[in-house]
Protein backbone atom coordinates (compact mmCIF):
# COMPACT_ATOMS: atom_id res chain seq x y z
CA UNK A 1 0.00 0.00 0.00
CA UNK A 2 1.23 3.47 -0.86
CA UNK A 3 -0.30 5.62 1.87
CA UNK A 4 -0.26 5.31 5.66
CA UNK A 5 -3.48 7.31 6.25
CA UNK A 6 -6.57 7.52 4.07
CA UNK A 7 -9.35 9.96 5.01
CA UNK A 8 -12.77 9.44 3.49
CA UNK A 9 -14.93 12.56 3.77
CA UNK A 10 -12.28 15.14 4.63
CA UNK A 11 -14.50 17.96 5.90
CA UNK A 12 -13.72 20.11 8.96
CA UNK A 13 -12.60 17.26 11.19
CA UNK A 14 -10.79 15.49 8.38
CA UNK A 15 -8.86 18.64 7.54
CA UNK A 16 -8.04 19.16 11.22
CA UNK A 17 -6.55 15.66 11.30
CA UNK A 18 -4.53 16.33 8.15
CA UNK A 19 -3.15 19.55 9.59
CA UNK A 20 -2.48 18.03 13.01
CA UNK A 21 -0.77 14.92 11.66
CA UNK A 22 1.50 16.97 9.43
CA UNK A 23 2.29 19.54 12.11
CA UNK A 24 3.16 16.79 14.60
CA UNK A 25 5.33 15.13 11.93
CA UNK A 26 3.65 11.79 12.63
CA UNK A 27 3.27 11.37 8.87
CA UNK A 28 4.62 13.09 5.78
CA UNK A 29 2.38 14.69 3.13
CA UNK A 30 3.06 11.86 0.68
CA UNK A 31 1.69 9.37 3.23
CA UNK A 32 -1.84 10.88 3.29
CA UNK A 33 -4.64 10.53 0.76
CA UNK A 34 -8.05 12.17 1.26
CA UNK A 35 -11.41 12.30 -0.47
CA UNK A 36 -14.52 14.48 -0.36
CA UNK A 37 -17.24 15.57 -2.75
CA UNK A 38 -16.09 19.19 -3.10
CA UNK A 39 -13.43 19.25 -5.84
CA UNK A 40 -12.48 22.85 -5.05
CA UNK A 41 -11.75 21.94 -1.43
CA UNK A 42 -9.65 18.97 -2.55
CA UNK A 43 -7.61 21.24 -4.81
CA UNK A 44 -7.05 23.52 -1.82
CA UNK A 45 -5.80 20.58 0.25
CA UNK A 46 -3.33 19.66 -2.47
CA UNK A 47 -1.96 23.20 -2.60
CA UNK A 48 -1.88 23.84 1.14
CA UNK A 49 -0.86 20.45 2.55
CA UNK A 50 0.76 18.77 -0.50
CA UNK A 51 -1.19 15.57 0.17
CA UNK A 52 -2.77 13.38 -2.49
CA UNK A 53 -6.52 13.74 -3.01
CA UNK A 54 -9.11 11.82 -4.95
CA UNK A 55 -12.85 11.77 -5.59
CA UNK A 56 -12.77 7.97 -5.42
CA UNK A 57 -13.27 6.30 -2.05
CA UNK A 58 -12.29 3.01 -3.69
CA UNK A 59 -8.89 4.46 -4.56
CA UNK A 60 -8.35 5.27 -0.90
CA UNK A 61 -9.26 1.73 0.10
CA UNK A 62 -6.89 0.31 -2.50
CA UNK A 63 -3.95 2.51 -1.61
CA UNK A 64 -4.07 3.25 2.15
CA UNK A 65 -3.58 0.98 5.15
CA UNK A 66 -5.43 2.95 7.85
CA UNK A 67 -8.81 4.37 6.85
CA UNK A 68 -10.56 7.20 8.71
CA UNK A 69 -14.29 7.43 8.01
CA UNK A 70 -14.86 11.15 8.59
CA UNK A 71 -18.36 11.24 7.17
CA UNK A 72 -21.75 12.25 8.51
CA UNK A 73 -23.64 9.37 10.15
CA UNK A 74 -26.56 9.67 7.76
CA UNK A 75 -24.20 8.79 4.88
CA UNK A 76 -22.82 5.58 6.39
CA UNK A 77 -25.35 3.27 4.70
CA UNK A 78 -24.25 4.54 1.30
CA UNK A 79 -20.54 4.35 2.06
CA UNK A 80 -20.18 0.87 3.56
CA UNK A 81 -21.37 -1.08 0.47
CA UNK A 82 -19.03 1.04 -1.64
CA UNK A 83 -15.85 0.49 0.36
CA UNK A 84 -16.36 -3.13 1.43
CA UNK A 85 -15.55 -4.24 -2.12
CA UNK A 86 -11.97 -3.05 -1.61
CA UNK A 87 -11.62 -3.99 2.05
CA UNK A 88 -8.43 -5.89 2.93
CA UNK A 89 -7.64 -7.97 6.01
CA UNK A 90 -4.90 -5.58 7.18
CA UNK A 91 -7.07 -2.46 6.95
CA UNK A 92 -7.62 -0.55 10.20
CA UNK A 93 -10.98 1.24 10.04
CA UNK A 94 -11.39 4.28 12.29
CA UNK A 95 -14.87 5.82 12.30
CA UNK A 96 -15.83 9.22 13.71
CA UNK A 97 -19.44 9.00 12.51
CA UNK A 98 -21.50 9.97 15.58
CA UNK A 99 -23.83 7.27 16.87
CA UNK A 100 -22.72 4.56 14.44
CA UNK A 101 -21.60 1.61 16.54
CA UNK A 102 -18.99 -1.00 15.67
CA UNK A 103 -21.67 -3.66 15.28
CA UNK A 104 -23.18 -1.76 12.36
CA UNK A 105 -19.75 -1.09 10.89
CA UNK A 106 -18.71 -4.72 11.21
CA UNK A 107 -21.94 -5.94 9.63
CA UNK A 108 -21.51 -3.55 6.70
CA UNK A 109 -17.84 -4.47 6.23
CA UNK A 110 -17.94 -8.26 5.88
CA UNK A 111 -17.36 -8.88 9.62
CA UNK A 112 -14.05 -7.02 9.49
CA UNK A 113 -12.26 -7.24 12.85
CA UNK A 114 -9.98 -4.20 13.06
CA UNK A 115 -12.49 -1.42 13.75
CA UNK A 116 -12.03 1.59 16.03
CA UNK A 117 -14.80 4.02 16.92
CA UNK A 118 -13.79 7.55 17.87
CA UNK A 119 -15.76 10.49 19.26
CA UNK A 120 -13.67 13.66 18.79
CA UNK A 121 -14.89 17.21 19.31
CA UNK A 122 -14.66 20.56 17.54
CA UNK A 123 -11.66 22.01 19.44
CA UNK A 124 -9.62 19.51 17.43
CA UNK A 125 -9.67 22.31 14.84
CA UNK A 126 -7.24 24.21 17.09
CA UNK A 127 -5.42 21.09 18.39
CA UNK A 128 -7.29 21.19 21.71
CA UNK A 129 -9.75 18.38 21.12
CA UNK A 130 -10.59 15.47 23.38
CA UNK A 131 -11.40 12.15 21.71
CA UNK A 132 -12.96 9.06 23.24
CA UNK A 133 -11.58 5.93 21.57
CA UNK A 134 -13.13 2.45 21.63
CA UNK A 135 -11.27 -0.45 20.01
CA UNK A 136 -12.95 -3.73 19.14
CA UNK A 137 -11.35 -6.83 20.74
CA UNK A 138 -9.44 -7.91 17.62
CA UNK A 139 -7.65 -4.55 17.21
CA UNK A 140 -3.95 -5.21 17.80
CA UNK A 141 -1.87 -3.29 20.35
CA UNK A 142 0.00 -1.65 17.47
CA UNK A 143 -3.24 -0.53 15.86
CA UNK A 144 -4.53 0.71 19.21
CA UNK A 145 -1.43 2.84 19.71
CA UNK A 146 -1.75 4.19 16.19
CA UNK A 147 -5.40 5.17 16.76
CA UNK A 148 -4.41 7.19 19.80
CA UNK A 149 -1.42 8.75 18.01
CA UNK A 150 -3.61 9.91 15.14
CA UNK A 151 -6.06 11.73 17.40
CA UNK A 152 -3.37 12.96 19.80
CA UNK A 153 -2.23 15.03 16.82
CA UNK A 154 -5.30 17.24 17.42
CA UNK A 155 -5.54 17.13 21.21
CA UNK A 156 -5.90 14.45 23.87
CA UNK A 157 -7.46 11.00 23.90
CA UNK A 158 -9.14 8.73 26.43
CA UNK A 159 -9.49 4.96 26.14
CA UNK A 160 -13.14 3.89 26.39
CA UNK A 161 -13.48 0.27 27.64
CA UNK A 162 -17.25 0.11 27.10
CA UNK A 163 -18.64 1.09 23.71
CA UNK A 164 -22.00 2.00 25.26
CA UNK A 165 -20.28 4.96 26.90
CA UNK A 166 -19.62 6.55 23.52
CA UNK A 167 -23.21 7.73 23.18
CA UNK A 168 -22.84 9.57 26.49
CA UNK A 169 -19.45 10.92 25.40
CA UNK A 170 -21.13 12.17 22.24
CA UNK A 171 -23.73 13.97 24.37
CA UNK A 172 -21.13 15.40 26.77
CA UNK A 173 -17.83 16.25 25.08
CA UNK A 174 -18.76 15.65 21.46
CA UNK A 175 -21.64 18.13 21.62
CA UNK A 176 -20.18 20.02 24.58
CA UNK A 177 -18.46 22.83 22.66
CA UNK A 178 -21.89 23.96 21.42
CA UNK A 179 -23.12 24.28 25.01
CA UNK A 180 -20.17 26.52 25.83
CA UNK A 181 -20.53 28.55 22.64
CA UNK A 182 -24.15 29.15 23.63
CA UNK A 183 -22.99 30.20 27.10
CA UNK A 184 -20.43 32.55 25.56
CA UNK A 185 -23.09 34.00 23.28
CA UNK A 186 -25.42 34.57 26.25
CA UNK A 187 -22.71 36.15 28.43
CA UNK A 188 -21.65 38.56 25.69
CA UNK A 189 -25.28 39.58 25.18
CA UNK A 190 -25.77 39.98 28.93
CA UNK A 191 -22.67 42.15 29.16
CA UNK A 192 -24.05 44.42 26.45
CA UNK A 193 -27.39 44.69 28.24
CA UNK A 194 -25.74 45.87 31.45
CA UNK A 195 -23.87 48.59 29.56
CA UNK A 196 -20.62 47.19 28.17
CA UNK A 197 -19.42 47.65 24.58
CA UNK A 198 -19.68 44.39 22.64
CA UNK A 199 -15.93 44.08 22.05
CA UNK A 200 -15.17 44.48 25.76
CA UNK A 201 -17.97 42.11 26.75
CA UNK A 202 -16.60 39.48 24.36
CA UNK A 203 -13.03 39.89 25.58
CA UNK A 204 -14.03 39.61 29.24
CA UNK A 205 -16.26 36.60 28.54
CA UNK A 206 -13.66 34.60 26.63
CA UNK A 207 -10.85 35.30 29.09
CA UNK A 208 -13.12 34.44 32.03
CA UNK A 209 -14.09 31.09 30.53
CA UNK A 210 -10.50 30.30 29.59
CA UNK A 211 -9.28 31.20 33.07
CA UNK A 212 -12.03 29.22 34.81
CA UNK A 213 -11.29 26.14 32.69
CA UNK A 214 -7.57 26.35 33.43
CA UNK A 215 -8.27 26.82 37.12
CA UNK A 216 -10.54 23.76 37.18
CA UNK A 217 -7.92 21.71 35.31
CA UNK A 218 -5.12 22.69 37.69
CA UNK A 219 -7.08 22.43 40.94
CA UNK A 220 -7.63 19.30 43.01
CA UNK A 221 -10.90 20.77 44.26
CA UNK A 222 -14.26 19.76 42.80
CA UNK A 223 -16.02 22.38 40.62
CA UNK A 224 -18.73 22.93 43.25
CA UNK A 225 -16.04 23.82 45.81
CA UNK A 226 -14.40 26.23 43.39
CA UNK A 227 -17.80 27.82 42.82
CA UNK A 228 -18.33 28.07 46.59
CA UNK A 229 -15.00 29.87 46.94
CA UNK A 230 -16.26 32.79 44.86
CA UNK A 231 -19.76 32.79 46.33
CA UNK A 232 -19.82 35.08 49.35
CA UNK A 233 -23.06 35.12 51.30
CA UNK A 234 -25.31 37.90 50.05
CA UNK A 235 -22.64 38.83 47.48
CA UNK A 236 -22.82 39.26 43.72
CA UNK A 237 -22.12 35.60 42.87
CA UNK A 238 -24.69 34.55 45.47
CA UNK A 239 -27.26 36.71 43.67
CA UNK A 240 -26.38 35.13 40.32
CA UNK A 241 -26.52 31.58 41.70
CA UNK A 242 -29.99 32.25 43.11
CA UNK A 243 -31.16 32.90 39.55
CA UNK A 244 -29.41 29.75 38.30
CA UNK A 245 -31.11 27.65 40.97
CA UNK A 246 -34.50 29.23 40.39
CA UNK A 247 -34.24 28.59 36.64
CA UNK A 248 -32.93 25.03 37.25
CA UNK A 249 -29.71 25.67 35.34
CA UNK A 250 -28.13 22.32 36.28
CA UNK A 251 -31.27 20.44 35.29
CA UNK A 252 -31.31 22.23 31.94
CA UNK A 253 -27.74 21.14 31.19
CA UNK A 254 -28.57 17.55 32.19
CA UNK A 255 -31.54 17.57 29.84
CA UNK A 256 -29.43 18.95 26.98
CA UNK A 257 -26.75 16.27 27.41
CA UNK A 258 -29.48 13.64 27.69
CA UNK A 259 -31.13 14.83 24.48
CA UNK A 260 -27.83 14.73 22.59
CA UNK A 261 -27.08 11.24 23.95
CA UNK A 262 -30.53 10.05 22.89
CA UNK A 263 -30.02 11.49 19.43
CA UNK A 264 -26.70 9.65 19.09
CA UNK A 265 -28.62 6.41 19.64
CA UNK A 266 -31.34 7.43 17.19
CA UNK A 267 -28.75 8.01 14.46
CA UNK A 268 -28.24 4.26 14.21
CA UNK A 269 -31.93 3.45 14.67
CA UNK A 270 -31.63 2.37 18.31
CA UNK A 271 -34.51 3.37 20.56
Amino acid sequence: MQYKIGIIGAGNMGEALIRGLLHSKRVRPNEIIASRRNAKKLAGYRRQYRIHTTSSNSEIMESAENIILAIKPQNIDLLLPEIKKSLKKNHLILSIAAGIDTGKLKKGLKNHNAIVRVMPNLPALVDLGISGIYCTPKVSSRQRRLAHQIFEAVGKTVEVPNEKWLDAITGLSGTGPAYLFAMIEALISAGKKVGLPESLSKHLTLETILGAAQMALQSDEAPEKLRARVTSKKGTTWAAMKVFKKRKFWKLIEEAVGAATKRAKELRGKK
